[in-house]
């Protein structure tokens, strides 16, 4: 799916069918996140039930709450961008939208957390798939690590705020340290929270890649990137 996907922005008026809504619903109660202290949590809500800039026709989406940190930012990318792939290999489209909020008057977002992003869901009403590798617009795998690494093309493919790209990597061995992009003032503003989610999602498509190899973790000693912000260390 991650050679297949493509945000969807256009979708019938048709419900997803209860029946599958209830296999999606337990899917994301088996997800685990990257920082267990920093879960985050997923609800489904009505389009009526919030605000956006653009007018959606899917009667659903999907709301994520998480603790105002990186950490729990980083694991609604890691979470859900699996939702996201196990959503597309059903049929339905995704999009993840950061501009939209759902009514304060209806959802409250659980004790300690904020709302991070919102995710649509449903029928599409066009064709939902890549035909291939020539559909993306990503940036060279020479432009974003030091070592060519085929590992790595998945995460090279990953989804973005603005299609973005944050994320570079520098090798160590065998491991892979993983860097975020500086932003400035301005842009951080306006990209840093969904920057932070672009890194879990990447994170995500090397998890599921390597599903029994996967280590994340947080070292004190790691190389320093000029212009970018380390993020963490990965052995596949």
């Amino acid at each position: 799916m991650i050679l297949r996907r493509r945000s969807v922005r256009s979708y019938t008026t048709d419900a997803v069918d209860e029946a599958v809504l209830a296999e999606i619903t337990a899917f994301v109660a088996g997800l685990k996140p990257l920082f267990p202290e920093a879960a985050p949590e997923a609800r489904i809500i009505s389009t009526k039930e919030a605000v956006f800039l653009q007018k959606w026709h899917n009667p659903q989406f999907f709301v994520f709450y998480a603790p105002a940190t990186e950490e729990g930012l980083l694991n609604v990318g890691f979470m859900y961008q699996q939702l996201d792939l196990y959503l597309q290999s059903k049929g339905l489209g995704t999009c993840w939208v950061g501009l939209g909020a759902p009514a304060d008057a209806v959802h409250k977002p659980p004790q300690g957390m904020k709302l991070a992003v919102m995710m649509a869901f449903g029928h599409p009403d066009n064709v939902p798939e890549r035909s291939g590798e020539t559909d993306f617009r990503r940036h060279k795998m020479a432009d974003i690590t030091d070592v060519p690494d085929g590992r790595l093309e998945p995460a090279r493919l990953a989804p973005s705020a603005t299609n973005s790209q944050p994320w570079a990597f520098l090798h160590e061995g065998d491991t892979i340290h993983v860097y975020r992009e500086k932003l400035a003032l301005i842009k951080a503003r306006t990209h840093g929270r969904m920057n932070q989610i672009d890194m879990g999602i990447m994170l995500a498509h090397l998890y599921v890649c390597h599903p029994e190899t996967f280590r994340f973790e947080r070292r004190e000693a790691h190389p320093e990137k000029a212009a970018y912000l380390y993020i963490g260390s990965v052995t596949l």
